[in-house]
């Protein structure tokens, strides 16, 4: 869904005419995790309040008015008011038979969006009850005839509160883009990396690394698309037959990376890989190189996403972030790699054991 169509079902939901634009953003914000933190998101959310003015569904302040926030660019609306009348907001289908998984649906309020969502899953499950699971985008072209009608649908409120199941009901089952890895070694850890200059960098060094038994599989990937793909190395690991003890990650030290770091080690847990932890050999030297300044960040959530990493780790980089800067991969080339990673020693630990550096935070 849109951030148009999210803020359109929110609403569908209200009673007063007059709604604060602050709410359909924060509708917008928790139907799409990113868009919080995306630097369009001004952009996004003046689109948005558009197309509902434009589709009659609400009336937008006057223009130049007092009505609008003109803090930054472009300017939002501090308001806006609905247009759809609520007699016809009430109208609802008639009574319709659940089938036995979906009996909850007789005793909720549903609005007309979610009898939208759920009335062809009701008719697939009473006419195909033991339908074979399929990837979600299958059956959402299968259902409404748009194989993205269903591409956020971990998130919808009936499925987040337990009621409505993605496994059960839609028979289906996400089908994520694989990530990117490669089996350089019989060894059995694998090491993701974020930014394709240094995944390409400590390719090329540990393709010519003397002992080939020491090396194991080398992964791109970050941000979403990782913790979306992360399960699927299980997979290749098995196709392979190579299966891995040490999953280690390495990201930019910043907010984003390291706020994307703990989300993937949650996802790596809940699908039962081994622990995904710092490869602080890494990490350590990086917080050694220049780094570069960005706008400052909220201490909290700093302190709270610099914890994935360990002492003393952890008080650098929040040191570092606390103060307005940031080190990317890039600060840490391959001359710099080559140097690090010792020929003369095993290689997994120098990838997962950090230098002694202090700091406080």
């Amino acid at each position: 869904m849109t951030p148009a169509e999210h803020m359109t079902v929110f609403l569908s939901g209200q009673t007063r005419n007059r709604v604060g634009f602050d709410l359909l953003a924060q509708a917008a914000d928790a139907g799409d995790s990113s868009l919080s933190t995306s630097p369009l998101r001004r952009r996004i959310l003046a689109g948005a309040a558009a197309q509902l003015a434009g589709a009659g569904t609400v009336r937008l302040p006057a223009a130049g008015g007092r009505g609008w926030d003109h803090s930054a660019e472009p300017p939002l609306p501090l308001w806006v008011e609905r247009l759809t009348p609520r007699r016809a907001r009430a109208q609802r289908p008639g009574p319709r038979a659940w089938v036995e998984p979906l009996a909850f649906a007789a005793h909720l309020p549903l609005s007309r969006a979610d009898l939208e969502l759920l009335s062809p899953i009701n008719d697939h499950l009473r006419d195909h009850p033991d339908a074979e699971p399929v990837p979600i985008p299958e059956r959402s072209y299968e259902l409404y005839g748009d194989e993205k009608r269903l591409a956020r649908i971990t998130a919808h409120r009936l499925v987040t509160a337990g009621l409505l199941s993605i496994t059960d009901h839609l028979r289906a089952f996400p089908s994520p883009a694989p990530l990117a890895m490669y089996e350089l070694g019989p060894a059995p850890w694998m090491l993701i990396v974020e930014n394709s200059a240094a995944f390409t960098s400590l390719r090329r060094i540990l393709n010519r690394w003397p002992r080939r038994d020491e090396v194991g599989w080398l992964a791109y990937g970050g941000g979403d698309h990782l913790v979306a793909s992360l399960t699927t190395c299980l997979e290749t690991f098995e196709e392979r037959d190579h299966p891995i003890d040490d999953l280690l990650l390495y990201t930019d030290l910043d907010l984003d990376g390291l706020e994307c770091a703990q989300q993937a080690a949650e996802r790596a847990r809940e699908a039962g890989l081994p622990p995904l932890v710092p490869a602080a050999g890494l990490y350590s030297t990086l917080l050694t190189r220049p780094p570069r300044a960005v706008p400052g960040a909220d201490a909290d959530r700093i302190r709270a996403a610099a914890a994935w990493l360990p002492e003393p780790l952890a008080a650098n980089a929040c040191m570092l972030l606390t103060q307005g800067e940031v080190l990317r991969q890039e600060a840490l080339p391959k001359p710099r790699l080559e140097q690090l990673l010792r020929p003369d020693q095993p290689l997994l630990p120098q990838l997962r054991e950090q230098r002694s550096r202090t700091a406080a935070c």
